[in-house]
């Protein structure tokens, strides 16, 4: 269970004793001036990123505020969760709180899940984010939804890999396991980053990689499983033919770490990495029609590790009828 700061317990008691109120109030009151003397300098009471690496992901921050590594009372400006588990449906909620004397400034579209296994963290999302700078005044505060809903991800529901700042509530394709939600921002009398990372326990199954439902028929030609895919529109001027190829190469080949939600993520890459693992074949190929450039983007062509394999993944146009 969350444990609630000094503030909050003087607050509910605010707000429950009425036959206490003046004095209470008066409580409150001295409370609040001794913290914004406190906190003038907010940045003095920060702890360093460097002092809690490791407990949360790397934000490229200069302050690090780790909700489990603090005490809320001894710092200007928190993250606090509402709960340390969640069960898959239920919600959590992320609160931003300025307890400073100072103006900080944010974009809340800007907010990062990450997941960690095996001592690494992975980052989930969100993989668009807009831009927009808010102001969280003196006092104030800002809060996040985030609730998950896995149905159907095993049975073939995509999960597109563009999801957005707002695709949080409810969120799809996470596992049981322990992961981070964060964000950053600056006081505004400082040029320096101020980071925040509230972690959290999902308590769910394990996610079971699967194809996605696009893909509709598979064959054998030559030692390679060939796979079409209904992803694309064929009558597109800008749409061509394309061959996104899987190879399981050595163990000794040094790949790019995946997990189960990353790997979701990818559509072609969850395909044909499924296949390989459903079919036990050392080559895919997944054909799809695709209107990027180059095709299927520029940044899918690489080795990629996951589950103790190592895959190699190239992409190409091909020919009508090839």
């Amino acid at each position: 269970m969350v444990r609630p700061s000094r503030r909050s317990l003087l607050a509910l008691a605010g707000s429950t004793v009425v036959t206490a109120t003046t004095a209470v109030a008066g409580c409150l009151s001295r409370v609040e001036d001794a913290t914004r003397g406190q906190f003038e300098n907010p940045t003095d009471s920060l702890p360093s990123a460097g002092e809690n690496a490791g407990s949360c992901p790397d934000y490229d921050v200069d302050w690090l505020v780790a909700y489990r590594e603090i005490d809320p009372d001894e710092v200007p400006i928190y993250l606090e969760p509402s709960t340390d588990s969640i069960g898959e449906t239920e919600r959590i909620t992320f609160s931003l709180r300025n307890e400073s004397s100072s103006e900080f400034s944010h974009n809340q579209s800007n907010w990062r899940l990450h997941k960690r296994v095996d001592g690494e963290w992975y980052f989930l999302a969100p993989h668009d984010v807009i831009l927009p700078l808010h102001s969280l005044l003196p006092r104030e505060s800002h809060e996040w939804h985030l609730s998950v809903d896995n149905d159907g991800v095993e049975g073939g529901t995509a999960i597109e890999r563009s999801q957005t700042y707002a695709d949080r509530d409810p969120i799809s394709g996470l596992g049981g396991g322990e992961y981070a939600f964060g964000t950053d921002g600056w006081f505004d009398d400082s040029d320096e980053r101020v980071g925040f990372c509230a972690r959290f326990e999902l308590e769910a199954d394990e996610l079971e990689l699967t194809p996605t439902g696009e893909v509709t028929k598979t064959k054998w030609d030559d030692g390679v499983l060939v796979a079409r895919s209904t992803r694309g529109d064929p009558e597109s001027d800008h749409s061509r033919l394309g061959a996104y190829e899987l190879e399981r190469v050595d163990d000794d080949v040094e790949g790019t770490p995946m997990i189960t939600e990353t790997v979701l993520r990818n559509d072609q890459l969850r395909d044909v990495i499924a296949l390989a693992r459903e079919h036990d074949a050392d080559r895919v190929r997944l054909e799809e029609y695709d209107g990027t450039y180059p095709i299927f983007g520029s940044r899918e062509d690489g080795h990629y590790e996951y589950d103790g394999e190592t895959y190699e993944i190239s992409t190409r146009e091909l020919e009508e009828g090839e």
